[in-house]
């Protein structure tokens, strides 16, 4: 069966199960309305997850059926497709597109890498470091579409004298682009969207607004453990290599730096502008509860604002046709795909509430509440770690957030205990390249075939699996306690 045939299949199986499941009667104790609402969840989960419509495409789904099934108002529907945190993770785009459009990410990259030594290990170690920090703040496909490049720059020097020791460095160190672009979206509410999905959540259902800084409490040092576990696996068990210092053209990162001459004022201003942004981010909060100054203040206003100023401050470029650090033709590129799934997914999150679903999951999800906690964790982020594998950790997140709900008021837990582990092993896709943009975009390097790349993504996985259920065990009742 071809591509086309396979999704009009899908399609249709899709639409044969959300008929099945709205003429069945609904089990003892759900309401008709919250059983259309599983129908609805049902189709959006299958038709995300088998891609039988562009996955922006299914995301609008609950426009059109929550209306007519009476689950909810055109209104309601549609009201979390502009959710404050939509706003963020647009503002979040518009800012990254700026930032790549002077190439400032670029210039921080070569600048630390220079600095890292001719040490093999320690050279891997660096562009994952690099890559995470900057997936921190942009795209994590953004992020490895810049930084692959300069691996296969120096790649290209090693390859002059291929054998299996340049070639497990090279190996290493494009698969080591990928899971640093991966391992740093953990890190900030930006970094990728399941993070925004969570905070979305706790606002919309719990009216807790989740800070820029305590996610970060959280997301930053699982960032710290997972590196060096990522660096072990890569080097040390999955594609080991034994390569001299001597080997390393480390000057090749040197000329590329330099080859970019002095930074510009463009990127200077670039930097101000981004440097601004991040620290009103991080010192918000703080600074309206200690200050009690500043209560109209949000993350989104912050992002929109900081977009817009890129629209009105000048570039200082002598090109002409760049007077300003950020032209629309530039900015229409950011992915708007991801903001739809985004506010699908909250959509459905709001039905699944206001139907009376999460009420009745909950109760059916009781008996696991008898757990303890930390099992409970263990086989979330076992799940999601494996699932994400293969659906996008976006449609993962939004489809799992109402269940982990639910079952956080049955079980009388905070809600973030289950949501945190969910959205960082969302993010845990090292196995294939259709897992995540990074996996995508090394592996179309051809340095990295796909039983490589599994055979040391399943072991990062395992290692994965116990270190997000040790930090969110640890870390989460600490700071949201």
């Amino acid at each position: 069966m071809n591509k086309f045939g396979m999704r009009n299949f899908n399609m249709l199986f899709g639409m044969a199960l959300f008929i099945i499941i709205i003429l069945l009667p609904a089990p003892e104790g759900m309401s008709d309305n919250a059983w259309n609402v599983a129908a609805v969840t049902v189709l959006l989960a299958y038709w995300w997850s088998s891609e039988a419509l562009p996955v922006p495409v299914t995301s609008l789904l609950p426009i059109v059926m929550f209306p007519m099934l009476g689950i909810s108002s055109i209104g309601a529907a549609t009201a979390p497709y502009a959710a404050p945190t939509i706003l963020l993770l647009m503002g979040g785009f518009i800012m990254s597109t700026g930032i790549a459009k002077w190439n400032l990410h670029r210039r921080i990259a070569l600048s630390i890498l220079v600095n890292v030594g001719n040490n093999p290990t320690a050279l891997i170690g660096g562009f994952m470091f690099v890559t995470a920090i900057i997936s921190m703040w942009i795209s994590n496909t953004a992020s490895s579409l810049m930084m692959l490049p300069i691996a296969l720059s120096l790649a290209g020097e090693i390859v002059k004298e291929r054998s299996a020791k340049t070639t497990g460095f090279i190996l290493c160190l494009v698969l080591g682009v990928a899971y640093g672009a991966n391992i740093g979206g953990f890190g900030t509410p930006i970094g990728t969207p399941p993070n925004l999905l969570v905070i979305a959540f706790m606002k919309e259902n719990y009216g807790i607004d989740v800070s820029f800084l305590s996610w970060m409490m959280i997301g930053v040092p699982s960032v710290i453990i997972m590196l060096p576990i990522a660096l072990f696996v890569l080097t040390k068990w999955a594609h080991p290599f034994d390569l001299n210092e001597n080997s390393i053209a480390h000057d090749i990162l040197r000329q590329e730096l330099d080859d970019m001459g002095p930074i510009s004022i463009p990127e200077k201003r670039m930097a101000q502008l981004f440097a601004f942004v991040a620290s009103a981010w991080v010192f918000r909060t703080p600074i309206q509860k200690s200050l009690e100054m500043l209560p109209w203040l949000s993350d989104a206003l912050i992002a929109i604002a900081g977009a817009m100023l890129m629209f009105m401050v000048p570039s200082g470029s002598k090109d002409k046709k760049t007077p300003t650090l950020l032209d629309w033709k530039t900015a229409e590129k950011i992915p708007w795909g991801v903001l739809l799934l985004f506010g699908g997914g909250l959509s459905l999150a709001a039905a699944v509430k206001s139907s009376g679903l999460a009420i009745w999951i909950g109760s059916e999800l009781a008996i696991i509440g008898t757990l303890d906690l930390i099992f409970i964790i263990f086989i979330l982020v076992t799940l999601v770690v494996f699932l994400t594998e293969l659906t996008s950790n976006t449609a993962t997140t939004a489809t799992l957030l109402p269940i982990m709900g639910a079952l956080a008021v049955a079980s009388g837990l905070d809600p973030m205990i289950l949501f945190v582990p969910l959205a960082i092993s969302a993010s845990c896709a090292f196995m294939l390249p259709v897992a995540t943009g990074p996996n995508a975009v090394v592996f179309s390097s051809g340095e990295v075939t796909i039983p490589q790349m599994a055979s040391a993504g399943f072991r990062l996985n395992l290692f994965a699996i116990f270190a997000i259920t040790g930090t969110s065990y640890l870390l989460v009742p600490a700071v949201f306690g």
